[in-house]
Formats: C-alpha cells, structure tokens, sequence
C-alpha cells in the first residue's frame, strides 16, 4: 500500500472532521445565540438531513455511473467553505443564515460518502479494507480537535469561531482533495443496478428502515448533547471537552479494527453500538451532573465504529462493488438524511413544549426500535 497515499487520506479525514466537531456540535448553540428558536430552528436544522435525503441519493448513483466521486468531492468542500465564511460574515439575517446553511447542505450531502468511497476503493486494490478503520480514526482526531479548541473560550468567543474554523478546515480539505486518487475506472453494466441494491435485498432495504429510526435517536443526540449539558450547569470547558472526549473510545476501536474483526464476528460488533445507543439517552435522562454526562458522552464511540466504520465493511462485503458508492448513499442517507430529518423537525417543537428530558424519554424509545430493526436485518447479512 502507497504511504503518501494513505497520509494524503489520513490528512484529509483530519481537516475535513475539524470542521464537523467544530459545527455539528455547536450549531444549535451558534443559532440559538442569532435569536433562532422554535420551527425556524427547525427549519434550518432540517436542511442538512433534507439534503442527505434528496440530494445524497441521487450524487451518489451519478458518481457510480460516470466515476465521478473525486470531481465531486472538490466541488462539495468548496461549497461547505463558502456557506461557513457567510455564516462568520454576512449580517444574521434569516435569509442570510438560511442561504448559508443551503450552501453547507449542498456540501456535506455527500461528501462523507465520497471520500470513504475513494478510501474503500484504493484500499480494495490491495485486499486491504480493513486498513480503513485507521485511516477514518483520523477524523475522530479532526473531529475532537476541532469541539475541544472550540470549548477552552469563553461562550462569546465560541460563537464567533464555529464558522470561521469550519470555514478554514475545508479550505484545508479542499487543498488535499486535489491529490487524492481517483475510483477504478470499471463502469457499471447495468444502470438500474443501484436501484436494485434495495429492491432486490429484503434484508438491506429492512436494515435501511432501521437506520431511519435510529437516525431519529441519533440526531437528537448530536443536536441536543451542548444544549443538555449547558441546561445542567456545566462549565463553557465541559461543552468543548465532553464533545471531544466522545472520541476517544472511537480511536481506540478505530485503530484497532483488523484485531476486532478477526477475533469476534463482524454481526455483533456491528450490533454492539446499536445496542449501546438507547442505554446512552436513558443515563442522559437521569443523569444531572456535569461531570458525568462527560462521560455518558464517551459512549458515542461505540456508536460511531458500529455504525460507520464496521457498517461500511458490513456493505463492502454484502453490496456490489460499483455500486459502492450508492450503497453507502442509501446507508448513510437513511441515519443522517430521512431519521436525522424527521428528528429535526420533531425534536425542536419537543423541546420548547416539554423540556429536555422528554427530549431523552423520544430518543430512548427511537433508538430501541432502530436496534430491534437493525438486529432483525442483519440475520440476513453476511459477515
């Protein structure tokens, strides 16, 4: 395997993530704080998922067919840097902030999706997929790096620098996609095949349906985490360092896939997070103290190695390998597009009308579902 290449992947997932951990942790605070409240907030929070839903889908299934991803890839963190740079320095105007935040959507709808593409496909050369979980702990990195600097300001300071480090992490990301290679050239034989993926494969269109529900769950959890922890009197340092923190456990388990997924069986480390997930929102429900909801917090890990790192292998081994790209659409779109949408929209009004425990209490019961849906799929699965 190339090393510069695979510092040239690791880099990217660095950069690009910065910028996530530093706006996807704090948005609702960054808006909440532009006077952005009740359905206007659900508006503007619906826009990514709506994206993932609409938009993710459709990029995915045109990049398989014209071999597209990298081209793609550029033009998206292009469009994520402008929206960020409006955002820090446009007047916040409603129109302002929801063109801003358009422009973010039409950037992160399908740049995760691309680049674990072009990672699983180089990597896929060698017979090396498994490498993949210490290229993507990359971003774990990224993505604490970028909550934590955030969390050691002052409240005030914070809301100023959420756009600008968003903004500058993509024109890092963006810089680096220039020299990542591109997909293997092999188009794919049937152009309906994309489709078919879902249509033809009862068990991954059920797995699908599962993901919509915990996606619910796990929208609310990214979303609401800042906003739970500053309702419990924690300090301006826990909001940072409780979103970083969560990471750790991530890198652990990252880097040490191969081990993993040799020694136990890839269904039940996939299912694990899943499983993890409901328990997590009960502890945040009957959890009051600062200290641990930060580590409540480290759970997400197990979430995120499950669901995006050992569920990307799950459907390298179970979907065609043309058709990766769409396949990691539908997957993706599904958690961070249709449930992430639909807990968008659901949780704001919860909130203003019945707190956040009840908050906790929707969550809960959305991500037992998910796992119970999940759990019944991957019967059907290999791996």
């Amino acid at each position: 395997m190339d090393l510069k290449t695979a510092v040239k992947f690791k880099s990217y997932y660095f950069f690009k993530f910065i910028g996530q951990g530093a706006l996807y942790s704090f948005l609702v605070l960054f808006l909440n704080n532009k006077g952005i409240t009740g359905s206007s907030l659900g508006i503007l929070l619906m826009m990514l998922p709506l994206g993932k839903v609409v938009l993710l889908p459709i990029i995915g299934y045109i990049c398989d067919l014209y071999r597209i991803h990298k081209f793609v890839l550029i033009i998206s963190v292009v469009l994520n840097a402008t929206g960020a740079l409006m955002l820090a320095f446009f007047s916040p105007l409603y129109s302002n902030l929801f063109l801003a935040i358009l422009l973010i959507t039409l950037g992160e709808a399908s740049s995760d999706t691309l680049i674990n593409t072009l990672s699983l496909d180089f990597l896929s050369r060698s017979s090396n997929q498994t490498h993949f979980g210490k290229w993507r702990l990359w971003g774990a990195i990224g993505y604490m790096a970028g909550s934590f600097s955030l969390g050691l300001f002052q409240f005030d300071i914070i809301i100023k620098l959420i756009p600008l480090l968003f903004a500058g992490a993509n024109i890092l990301a963006f810089c680096l996609a220039f020299f990542l290679p591109k997909t293997s050239a092999t188009k794919p034989a049937d152009w309906l095949g994309g489709l078919k993926i879902v249509t033809q494969n009862k068990s991954f269109a059920l797995l699908l349906v599962g993901m919509v529900i915990t996606g619910i769950a796990f929208s609310n959890i990214i979303s609401y985490f800042t906003v739970y922890m500053n309702g419990i009197k924690a300090a301006s340092w826990m909001l940072g360092s409780g979103v970083a923190m969560q990471t750790f456990t991530e890198i652990i388990l990252s880097a040490n896939t191969k081990k993993i997924t040799q020694k136990f069986p890839l269904r039940s480390i996939y299912l694990l997070g899943f499983f993890i997930l409901p328990l997590r929102s009960f502890f945040y429900l009957i959890n009051k103290t600062p200290i641990i909801g930060l580590f409540i917090q480290n759970l997400h890990g197990f979430f995120i190695f499950s669901a995006f790192i050992v569920g990307l292998i799950v459907l390298e081994k179970n979907l065609p390998p043309e058709w990766r790209s769409s396949g990691q659409s539908f997957y993706t779109s599904s958690i961070g597009g249709v449930g992430a949408l639909i807990g968008s929209f659901i949780a704001p009004i919860i909130f203003e009308f019945y707190g956040m425990d009840m908050i906790w209490i929707f969550t809960t019961f959305c991500a037992l579902i998910g796992f119970l849906l999940i759990s019944r799929a991957s019967n059907g699965l290999a791996g």
